[in-house]
This record gives C-alpha cells, sequence and structure tokens, in this order.
C-alpha cells in the first residue's frame, strides 16, 4: 500500500485537493446558482416518481425524457430514495468529477511518464475550467460522461497493440456507459479523443517487425491494429446506437424544428468582451501558458494526431470570432452551445500541461543555487495561484448575478396543494433555473419549461425565447410571446402565475390578470379569473413496453456491469461466431499476430528537459503580470463612461454608487438625493430594463463638457427612448454630472379620506358534487353593442384583420371580462381564434363600456364569417377609477391633462381611445402614459393618433344574441389617412389607473 502511494503520490494529492475544494462546495449546495444542476435535478425527480414512465407532464404540456440520455439522472434518482435531491446531486457531482480525476491520470499516462500524469490530474483539480463547469454552469453530464470515455481509453489502447479482447469488452461498456450519460460525448469525443489516440498508437506498428513478414511490409505490419480499430469503431456505433436507442427513435419521429436560441459562446468575442470572458479567458485562466509549448511538443512527436485535435478543439471554442467554427460544424454550429468544446480542449491539453512541468522541473534553474527547494517551491507556487483563481471563479455566481437569489419555494407549494390548485398550470416569471426546482417539488404543470429541445408548442417555438420565465431577455420578441400565453391563458389551463420580478407587473395589470397574495418568500401570487381546469385525463403519446423497459434499466444494467468487468478478468470467449470455421482461422491468426511491443512514451531516465527554461518562465510570469495589470489597472474617466456607469447603476438600484458620479452643486447632499429617487416614479423607474446607451459629445473644453445622451428601456408594455443633456465638469481627475437639489412640487391636500365602494363575491371551491351551489361560477350579464371585421397595414406593411367591438356590463356586479374572437371560412371551419388583450379594459363596474379589438395576421384562408363571445365572472378586484381627463383637439395632437382624484399614487396609466361613425365603433386605440401621478396631482400630456392606412370595412354587426353576434359580409370602406382622426368621426376617452405594488 504504501509502494502504491509513493507511486501515484501527486494523484492522491489531486484527490485530496477535489475532496476539500469540490467537495466543499458541493456540500454547501454552491451549484444552487449554477445555470443547470437545478435541470438535472428536475429530471431526477422524474425518475424517482415514476422510474419506467417516460412522459413528462410537468413541462411544455408534457414531453419525453427519451430526450436526454438518463444514466446521470437515475444515479440522483436512486440516491434521492436515501437523501434530499440536493444532496444526492451533490455526492453524484463529486463522484463524476473523482472518475474524471481518474480519466486524466490513466489518459495521461498513455502519452507521457506517471510523474507527468500525476501533475495532469494535480492540475485539473485547480484547473478554472473544471470550477468554471461545476459550480458555475452546473453541468454533471458532461463530467460524468467524459470521464467514463477518458477510463475507456486505456483499454482501448491496450486491446489496439496488444488485441487482448478482455481489454475490448471494458472498453466497450465504459464507451457505452458515456453514452448513456450523454450521447454528446460519445459522438464527438470519438472524433476529438479516440480517433486521435488510435491514430498515435496505429502508426507507429508500422516499424514493428511480424513473423513471416513480406517483401513489402508496412501495410502487413498495420494490418492487426487495423482490424482492431475497425471492430472498436464498429462495436462503439452499435453501442452508440442501441444503448440509447428511444432517443434515435423519438428524435427521428418528433425531430427539433424550432428557431435556434442565440448563445452567447457563439458570439464574436472581440466585439462581445463579456462572452468573451465567460467562454474563453475564465476557462483557458489557468492552462493558456502551457498551450503553445504543448502544441509544439504535439507536432513534433508522435503525438501529432492529438496535438492537432486539441487545435481543432481550441478553434471551435472560439465561437464566432472567427469563421472556421461555423464551417466546420455546419447547422449544427446555430444548435451546439461550444463552451464544451473549450472544455474538452482544457482537458486535452492536461496530459501536455504534465509533460511540460515535468521536462520544466528536469530543467536546470540556475543561478539558483538549491534546485530542489526552489522547484518544490515554484510548483507549490503555481498551484496556490491556480487555486486562488480556481476560489474566485467558484465565487462568480455571489460576486456576479447569474441568477436571482435563491427562493423558498415551500410557500409556493403550499398553494398550489391548497384548494387544489395544482388543477391549473401556472408560470413563473423573474425565477431563472429555480423554476425547475419548484417542478421538482410539485405535481403542477406548467406550459415553459427549462430544457429546450422538448419544446413543441408553437408559441413557443417560433421564436428564439428561450423560457419565458426570463422573457425580457429576448427583448420584444420575448414579450410578444409572454403575451401570447398571458392574452390566451385558458388554451393552456393558465390560472397562476408566481412573479419574482416587478418588471411583468404592468403587463399582467393590463391583461387583465390581478394580484392574489403576495406569499412569506416575497414571490407574488397573479391570478386570471375563468379558466378552466385541467381535464382529468390529458392526451398522451403511446410508448412501447420494451422501450420503456430498456430506458429504465439498460443505463443501470450498464452501471453494474462496470465493476465486474474492471475487477475481475473477462473470460476469453471468441467475439465473432466465425471464428469457429477452419477456413478463417490461418488468415485471423496471422492477422491478428504481433512481435514484441516497443514503448512508445519516454521514460524518466531518457526525459528531455525543456531548452531555456529560465525564458520559459519568464514569459508566463511576464505574461500573468501583463494580464493582472490589465484587470487592476483603473480605465480613464471620459464624460461618456461617466454617463454610461452612472446609468447602470441606476438601472441595478445601486442608488449610492450611482451618487458618487454626480458633481454636488449647492449642497446636494447623499439624503437628498436618495430622497429624490424614492419619491420619483413611472414606468421607466421602476418597471423598465436599460438596454441602450448612445452619447455624444456636443462641447468640450479642458474641464467642462456638454453630452447629449440617447437612453432606451424595455418595457413589458413598450420600448422607450429618451433624450437628455448634461452638463460635465472634470473634478479630481474624473468627470462628474452636474446636478442641483431639485423642488419636487407637493399637492396642498396631501392627507385626505376617500369613499369606496366594495362588492362581495361569493366564495367558490372545486368539487365533485355537481349540484353544490359553489360550483357554480356567478357571471353578470354582458352585452355585445357593436363588432365589424376591418382590414388595414401595420408600419411594416402588413396586411392585418381585426375585429372591432363594444361591449357594455349590464349588470348589477362588477365584471372580470373574457371576449374571444373566432374567424372561420365559408365552410364554417375555425380559421383563428383569439382574445382581447391589452385592447380591452378587463374589470368593468355595473354599467360601464370598454371597446375591443383583436389582431390577426398571416391569415390560411379567407374569412367568410366571424364571432365574437364575451363572458364574464363577478370580481371584486381592480375596480379603481381614480383618473378623470380632460381633452382639447389640435390639428396633429389631442393635448390631455390628467387629474388623480384619489388618495392613491398612480404609478403607470393608460388612456383609452374609441373613435366612431355612423355605424358604431370604427377604431380603437389605446397608449400608455408612463410617467406617475401622484394624489390630488395633474399631469398634461400630449397624444398623437393616426388613422390605420388602407381601412377598409368588411362586415359590420347585423343583429345580437346573447352576446353572441351574427355578421353579413357588407362591405364599406373609409379613404386612407395618415392624419390625426378627425371629425365627423367622434371619439371617446377612457382611463385606466395601474397604482403599483401595494
Amino acid at each position: 500500500m504504501n509502494k502504491l502511494i509513493q507511486k501515484h503520490a501527486l494523484f492522491f494529492v489531486a484527490l485530496g485537493i477535489i475532496l476539500l475544494f469540490h467537495g466543499t462546495l458541493l456540500v454547501n449546495q454552491s451549484f444552487y446558482r449554477t445555470y443547470d444542476a437545478l435541470i438535472h435535478i428536475f429530471f431526477a425527480s422524474h425518475y424517482a416518481n415514476a422510474w419506467f414512465d417516460p412522459w413528462e407532464p410537468r413541462w411544455y404540456t408534457g414531453f419525453t425524457v427519451f430526450s436526454y440520455p438518463p444514466l446521470s439522472h437515475q444515479l440522483i434518482a436512486l440516491l434521492s430514495w436515501f437523501m434530499d435531491l440536493r444532496l444526492a446531486f451533490g455526492l453524484v457531482q463529486f463522484g463524476a468529477i473523482c472518475v474524471l480525476a481518474l480519466g486524466i491520470y490513466r489518459f495521461s499516462q498513455l502519452l507521457g511518464s506517471t510523474t507527468a500524469a500525476g501533475l495532469a490530474s494535480l492540475l485539473f483539480a485547480v484547473s478554472s475550467s473544471l470550477t468554471q463547469t461545476v459550480h458555475v454552469y452546473g453541468q454533471l453530464p458532461t463530467i460524468l460522461s467524459l470521464g467514463l470515455l477518458l477510463n475507456a481509453l486505456p483499454f482501448l489502447v491496450d486491446y489496439i497493440r496488444f488485441g487482448r479482447k478482455q481489454h475490448l469488452y471494458k472498453a466497450l461498456i465504459l464507451v457505452a456507459a458515456t453514452t448513456t450519460a450523454h450521447h454528446v460525448t460519445t459522438i464527438f469525443g470519438s472524433v476529438f479523443f479516440i480517433l486521435p489516440l488510435m491514430v498515435a498508437f496505429w502508426l507507429p506498428t508500422a516499424k514493428q517487425a511480424r513473423p513471416l513478414e513480406p517483401s513489402t511490409p508496412t501495410f502487413y505490419r498495420m494490418l492487426p491494429t487495423t482490424y482492431r480499430s475497425v471492430i472498436f469503431l464498429g462495436c462503439t456505433v452499435v453501442f452508440l446506437v442501441l444503448t440509447v436507442l428511444p432517443y434515435w427513435l423519438w428524435s427521428r419521429n418528433d425531430p427539433i424544428t424550432q428557431t435556434p436560441i442565440p448563445h452567447a459562446s457563439r458570439d464574436n468575442f472581440i466585439q462581445n468582451p463579456n462572452a468573451g470572458l465567460l467562454f474563453f479567458v475564465i476557462p483557458w485562466s489557468s492552462l493558456i501558458v502551457f498551450l503553445p509549448n504543448a502544441i509544439s511538443h504535439a507536432l513534433r512527436s508522435w503525438r501529432w494526431a492529438i496535438g492537432i485535435s486539441l487545435m481543432l478543439l481550441f478553434i471551435l471554442g472560439t465561437g464566432g470570432t472567427t469563421p472556421l467554427p461555423k464551417l466546420m460544424l455546419g447547422p449544427a454550429f446555430d444548435i451546439l452551445t461550444l463552451e464544451r468544446f473549450t472544455f474538452w480542449a482544457t482537458i486535452l491539453i492536461l496530459p501536455f500541461a504534465g509533460i511540460s512541468l515535468e521536462r520544466l522541473l528536469h530543467s536546470d534553474l540556475s543561478p539558483f543555487s538549491d534546485q530542489r527547494q526552489f522547484k518544490l517551491l515554484l510548483l507549490l507556487g503555481g498551484v496556490a495561484v491556480s487555486l486562488g483563481i480556481a476560489i474566485y471563479i467558484s465565487g462568480m455566481t455571489r460576486l456576479r448575478q447569474f441568477q436571482p437569489e435563491p427562493i423558498n419555494v415551500q410557500p409556493i407549494v403550499e398553494f398550489i396543494n391548497k384548494d387544489e390548485h395544482w388543477r391549473y398550470r401556472y408560470l413563473t416569471l423573474g425565477f431563472g433555473d429555480q423554476m425547475a426546482w419548484l417542478s421538482a417539488n410539485t405535481k403542477a404543470q406548467t406550459p415553459d419549461g427549462n430544457y429546450h429541445s422538448a419544446r413543441r408548442l408553437i408559441e413557443l417555438t417560433k421564436t428564439s425565447v428561450e423560457r419565458l420565465d426570463g422573457a425580457k431577455f429576448r427583448g420584444v420578441d420575448g414579450i410578444g410571446s409572454l403575451e401570447e400565453f398571458l392574452t390566451n391563458p385558458e388554451r393552456f389551463h393558465l390560472k397562476f402565475i408566481f412573479s419574482n420580478d416587478t418588471f411583468y407587473d404592468p403587463l399582467l395589470f393590463f391583461m387583465g390578470w390581478h394580484k392574489v397574495i403576495r406569499l412569506e418568500n416575497g414571490i407574488m401570487v397573479w391570478e386570471r379569473e375563468d379558466i378552466p381546469p385541467l381535464p382529468e385525463r390529458l392526451p398522451r403519446p403511446v410508448i412501447d413496453l420494451w422501450q420503456r423497459i430498456v430506458w429504465g434499466s439498460l443505463p443501470m444494467l450498464i452501471l453494474g456491469l462496470l465493476p465486474l468487468v474492471l475487477i475481475r478478468q473477462a473470460k476469453p470467449d471468441r467475439l465473432y461466431f466465425w471464428h469457429r470455421y477452419t477456413w478463417g482461422k490461418g488468415w485471423l491468426r496471422r492477422l491478428k499476430a504481433d512481435s514484441s511491443p516497443r514503448q512508445l512514451v519516454e521514460s524518466e531516465a531518457t526525459f528531455q528537459p525543456i531548452r531555456r527554461p529560465r525564458v520559459w518562465l519568464g514569459l508566463s510570469g511576464l505574461v500573468g503580470l501583463v494580464l493582472l495589470g490589465v484587470w487592476l489597472y483603473p480605465t480613464p474617466s471620459t464624460p461618456e463612461k461617466t454617463i454610461q456607469a452612472y446609468w447602470n447603476d441606476l438601472d441595478f438600484g445601486r442608488f449610492s454608487q450611482s451618487f458618487d458620479y454626480i458633481s454636488k452643486q449647492q449642497g446636494l447632499t447623499l439624503e437628498r438625493y436618495l430622497l429624490e429617487r424614492s419619491i420619483r416614479g413611472g414606468l421607466i423607474v421602476n418597471y423598465a430594463k436599460l438596454s441602450e446607451i448612445k452619447t455624444t459629445i456636443i462641447s468640450s473644453s479642458a474641464n467642462q463638457a456638454v453630452v447629449q445622451a440617447e437612453i432606451s428601456w424595455l418595457t413589458s408594455l413598450s420600448t422607450l427612448t429618451r433624450r437628455f443633456v448634461y452638463q460635465m465638469v472634470l473634478e479630481a481627475g474624473a468627470w462628474k454630472i452636474k446636478q442641483s437639489p431639485s423642488v419636487l412640487p407637493r399637492p396642498t391636500k396631501r392627507f385626505f379620506t376617500e369613499p369606496a365602494l366594495e362588492y362581495d363575491r361569493a366564495p367558490r371551491r372545486l368539487t365533485t358534487l355537481t349540484s353544490d351551489a359553489r360550483d357554480i361560477l356567478d357571471r353578470p350579464q354582458l352585452e355585445v353593442i357593436s363588432a365589424r371585421l376591418v382590414t388595414w397595414k401595420n408600419t411594416t406593411g402588413q396586411l392585418v384583420w381585426s375585429v372591432i367591438g363594444e361591449l357594455e356590463n349590464i349588470d348589477a356586479r362588477p365584471a372580470d371580462c373574457t371576449v374571444t374572437v373566432v374567424l372561420r371560412d365559408q365552410y364554417q371551419r375555425q380559421i383563428a381564434q383569439s382574445n382581447a388583450g391589452m385592447t380591452l379594459l378587463h374589470k368593468l363596474l355595473p354599467g360601464e363600456r370598454t371597446a375591443f379589438r383583436v389582431d390577426f395576421t398571416a391569415l390560411s384562408a379567407p374569412i367568410n364569417d366571424f364571432e365574437v363571445i364575451a363572458k364574464a365572472v363577478v370580481t371584486q378586484t381592480d375596480l379603481e377609477r381614480p383618473l378623470a381627463i380632460w381633452v382639447k383637439q389640435k390639428p396633429d395632437r389631442f393635448e390631455a391633462q390628467i387629474s388623480n382624484l384619489s388618495n392613491q399614487n398612480v404609478v403607470v396609466s393608460r388612456a383609452f381611445f374609441h373613435f366612431y361613425d355612423a355605424s358604431g365603433l370604427a377604431w380603437s386605440e389605446n397608449q400608455i402614459i408612463e410617467n406617475q401621478i401622484p394624489p390630488s396631482s395633474s399631469l398634461r400630456h400630449s397624444f398623437v393618433l393616426t388613422t390605420p392606412k388602407e381601412y377598409r370595412v368588411l362586415a359590420i354587426q347585423r343583429q345580437v344574441t346573447d352576446a353572441r353576434v351574427v355578421f353579413d359580409n357588407k362591405t364599406a370602406q373609409r379613404p386612407a389617412s395618415t392624419t390625426v382622426f378627425n371629425l365627423p368621426w367622434s371619439y371617446r376617452i377612457q382611463m385606466q389607473a395601474f397604482l403599483g405594488t401595494r
């Protein structure tokens, strides 16, 4: 045992570092803030609940887990029977790191000495790429599958060189286990790990003599290794297909057809420095100094094929910086995330880094007197620096906000379980990848999800939105996809939204959703009324029993065979049935016969030290100092950078830091500045996300400058752009913004009482008693006053069909309304159906009217008829009408004064403009007023409204019956106009107020 420890001392030191560093972080669940860890935990929860049932209904209205290889998830599920899912994930991830460390050590022994392999494993333990992959990305299958593949390579080499069939069995079992962990690793690993290694050990056999050698010996000498290589590659393909056969059948029958999702690993790292930092600088930070020497040493030795593979992986990891990765990958470039190639490159370089480090330690580092002590200090110093970098990277998820703060999902789970709320679907907003952890703890379903290859809903696949939970990060496209679900929630049985981001509040409010309760974990619950519950039995595909058995049992069976295959010698049974025939014995005997093997790697006795080691050390140290200096050296202050930094701090709510960029004029203090920021409101201040800043210097001198800033914000309602002019002054070498204390007017009557009217609504609950009165929804009576079908063209010239109408609540109780429009062709077949979203005032008081407009584009057939369906339930929420408006029409605009008559602060408001002709409501438009209106205050605002282009009336209402309208195709037309709506069109204005978070 002592000899074993002494021989592999460096490897055991590496395992100790892995245990103390990575093991400690995993036990403390650092992966909770990573990107992918909770997704794998969600998959594991599926196997823990239904091991042999591949159908998962909780995401995307249902998908099959055949879409992801199961080994890592099944291991977590197996351990979760004895412990928490998160602890099980941490243990499996730690085991995967140890398996990968052993694989790197054994793989490095093929290319170098035992000492070099030990140094390679030591570098792996403190490498930045491993830390990033585990503690930032949370990628378990990538780690586990690569570890299994690297452990297969020594058995593969032994079989190719010596023909030992038991090693073939071991290599194939490990490759099969690799495939069940992640098929992509087997596919690309065969190209970048297996094939180069086979070439490296295949070509030298041309120099090894064989018995009965003919006159042309080169090809004859290579026959055995060629034969074995073909056998292994053929068996690998068979195992790749058979071990995850249900996956291949799923991908053939249900191929992925969706808009590619942008990923920063495909960006140009020069144009996007943040992507370059994350996907290139950080993973290479502790190994980049070895890259030139590794490639040079590899290309000048028998390892040249592996060196070429390393260069290809390095190029693929650069993303879109050069056109080469896209040329090499083709269509797969838009599907794959390219950080995996950088990770593989940092693994493939480790044997060469170990060889380079060993050569350095064997070199003469004079003029230092005590060589041994200096080399030990050099090694320890390098390990300490690399470990320090790794520790810093492991804390990136806390230093930089990659994910929202951890959310306690237990209150949400309790709310879902209460009153059978799990019978409806829900959405999360602002949860990040923690939505997967919520899904893992409940049986409730969501139309969203966090595994993009399983998406099949057209509302998700037609755009590049990654998930609805973070729709705002995809800008207008993301908000547009979210609006489709908010507008038609009954189509998905979507009733609840758990919001952790107030950014979406105005959109939810104006879409007719209302707040229910703020849970004890700070999550706000939004609800949409009149949503039907999920049916008792949901549709699902029929999956063959044999596929379910194979998927549920084969990965564990292969994993169970590993100890038997690795510990005991496999029986020397013949692999092919034709071996028993006499006609092939002589040929096979000659084919497989080998001469005595020749050691390919350099021995430690004949080890070649690095030439000019001091130059190599000096250059490496110089590069490190330059990079450290660039990182620590402060960038010079400019007016443009000051404005950008100021607005970035405001965007992230860092008000104290933003105050540092202000030149204090007239005694402006931090307290006064924070007070002014606290009483400002509106859409931009409270519910906007900064998207772009463009600055232009108008004038400048040595100490002063005037800068114009054009700033754009993304909100859930629209994109806003504003221009500001700043007076800048240079103070103590830094540019500051001139700002004086502002005098904000306050209304004279700030505190007063206000009467209110509340409406009672009978409680309802879900029950199986059909005669229970509490099951019956109390529906107010509505009347559709008018409706018409029109066509017009939007700003892009696209033809739009719109159904425009007017609705009135003729009941004595407030109504929460839903208006649905159905378009039909001449055979009364449905062409399209949609609800009124932002164009409808959803909550109506008794006797109150609202207009609605439902737009359709890109219809598949001509419209012959349409139907308007209006329904409602009694409501008692969002019935405030605090705003009054006075309007004066100008030739090009409406000048309005809006007054807040209540004692509540109106954060965002909306104005509905309804235009009428002789036949009724002709057009409806609404605009957002982003400025807040304090209590007892007024706001002046200008509205610019234009006539829709090429407006044509196709059908007008003829009869009204029980809120259903029947139409004929009587056509009318109004001349196109681009000016403001003019008389004889009359108009009516209606105001809606959003009071913000309450």
